[in-house]
């Protein structure tokens, strides 16, 4: 079965990610809005399902648990990399020291986002303090956003029969 969202295809991935801001703003009343600097490239459909997954995680994070007003879901090509970050003006969080201690610490999304940025050659980074809001920012290299994987989702090679 595909865990692609059919809203990718139908409408592209700014328009999907306008909608999950305005789905926020509606359901939670969080003022949230998206912002595209500049030109982006052409997103290999592995990209765009990618940086959907984590702004909708990262999203989701901001309506249950931040008592944000605002968000501010931004996404900017740089000459090798293209950037996408999703901040709030919420109550924020004290982060564990390490990746690995996400899990120990019940925030499996936050893991989940971390998994997804690397799938890809990617880094998520997480700053946050309390009272100050949290920003989540994923870079991944151009390269990978441009990169296509064969219909059929494996890349491996088949052995030829013997």
């Amino acid at each position: 079965h595909d865990l692609r969202p059919r809203i990718l295809d139908d409408i592209g991935l700014v328009p999907a990610l306008e909608w999950l801001a305005d789905d926020l703003t509606q359901q939670d009343g969080i003022e949230a809005r998206v912002e595209v600097d500049g030109t982006l490239p052409r997103l290999s459909e592995e990209a765009q399902l990618l940086l959907f997954r984590i702004a909708q995680e990262a999203l989701r994070n901001v309506g249950k648990h931040s008592g944000a007003t605002e968000a501010v879901l931004s996404l900017q090509a740089h000459d090798d990399s293209l950037e996408m970050r999703v901040a709030d003006n919420g109550r924020g969080f004290t982060l564990p020291r390490d990746v690995g201690d996400l899990a120990a610490t019940g925030k499996l999304g936050l893991l989940g986002m971390h998994e997804r940025a690397r799938l890809l050659g990617g880094a998520l980074d997480i700053s946050s303090k309390p009272r100050r809001g949290t920003t989540v920012v994923v870079e991944l290299p151009v390269s990978a956003v441009n990169r296509q994987v064969p219909k059929g989702g494996s890349a491996r090679r088949r052995r030829p029969a013997s």
